[in-house]
């Protein structure tokens, strides 16, 4: 047999072969196109440092953040001889818009004020800080100036305002501007502040209450407005006993029993009544005025919704039967 050589191929049946060449490339760069960087600085990046620094960072921004998931109110009992405490749900007040009813404003504050062992829960947009769309138009005072107004509220309050939840109105001073809202609350405040949703733990007197706030959350239903507090708790906050979202400017309360415990569901209102904005998007006519309170036993556990005129003369009523058995 013929011996084949590498640079042979056979090209017929008889065995016949010719000699093979490779191509012969030659590949060159022209000069001009070799350019060469001997000063570059060189960079050296380590994905694994580079994480550690990011939550490095992190750790120190979540450490200087003013708002909490939770946190603990003691409700100030200037009168531990009646033995129920009120709390008065404040919400979507938006001070300094003309479309608010700030008389209603006023009265609910010095309703608190006055009442015995009262104390504010703020479920949000306090301030109405109206730098989007239209509500620039509608502020009679400056947002700053708003903010001062609430800071000097607080102050006047003490330890009655018990909590505030950070709405969208005002939390559009951070996304405007980078500023976190909750700084105007938690220079003076007493209680804690939270980020659009938080659990309230209540100690009155000898018992304690868990309440979820939430200044808005899904599942709305012009059908039934407790529907997104019924979400509220199946979703977040399952053993609360007190629920209450903002947001809407709808009033009601209403109570079931789950798994054996009563729940308390509260939609809170508005100080908002003459609102453009909902009767143009087909929203309502009108907001609903805000006046609903929470009675909390001190000794027993009970807690009920009520209007803020009867909680209020219920409050006076205990006060006189406490007065006459001293």
């Amino acid at each position: 047999m013929k011996e084949i050589r590498p640079n042979e191929l056979i090209i017929n049946a008889k065995g016949e072969t010719r000699q093979i060449y490779p191509p012969r490339i030659e590949i060159t760069t022209p000069e001009e196109n070799i350019i060469t960087f001997p000063d570059k600085k060189e960079i050296h990046v380590d994905w694994r440092r580079t994480f550690d620094k990011i939550s490095q960072i992190s750790r120190l921004v979540e450490g200087a953040e003013i708002v909490q998931e939770e946190g603990t109110f003691n409700v100030p009992l200037s009168h531990p001889e009646i033995k129920y405490a009120m709390g008065l749900v404040f919400a979507d007040s938006h001070i300094g818009s003309y479309t608010s009813d700030h008389d209603l404003i006023r009265d609910m504050l010095e309703t608190v004020l006055a009442t015995p062992n009262a104390f504010l829960a703020d479920v949000g947009d306090t301030f109405d800080n109206g730098i989007w769309g239209g509500l620039a138009h509608e502020g009679v005072i400056p947002a700053y100036m708003q903010a001062f107004t609430v800071e000097d509220i607080i102050r006047e309050f003490g330890d009655k305002y018990g909590a505030c939840v950070v709405g969208n109105h005002p939390e559009w001073m951070f996304t405007q501007a980078g500023i976190k809202p909750e700084a105007t609350f938690a220079k003076l405040m007493k209680g804690p502040v939270f980020a659009g949703m938080g659990l309230l733990h209540l100690k009155a007197g000898n018992q304690n209450y868990d309440w979820a706030m939430a200044h808005n959350y899904w599942g709305k239903s012009k059908k039934n407005i407790f529907n997104v507090c019924v979400n509220l708790r199946q979703n977040e906050y399952p053993d609360a006993d007190i629920f209450t979202v903002a947001h809407e400017h709808v009033w009601g309360y209403m109570k079931e029993k789950i798994d054996g415990k009563e729940r308390l569901y509260i939609r809170p209102g508005t100080a908002k009544i003459r609102d453009r904005y909902a009767r143009i998007h087909g929203i309502a006519r009108r907001g609903q005025e805000m006046g609903v309170a929470v009675i909390l036993g001190t000794e027993e556990r009970f807690f009920e919704a009520y209007s803020i005129e009867d909680a209020v003369d219920l409050q006076f009523v205990r006060k006189k039967i406490a007065d006459l058995n001293e």
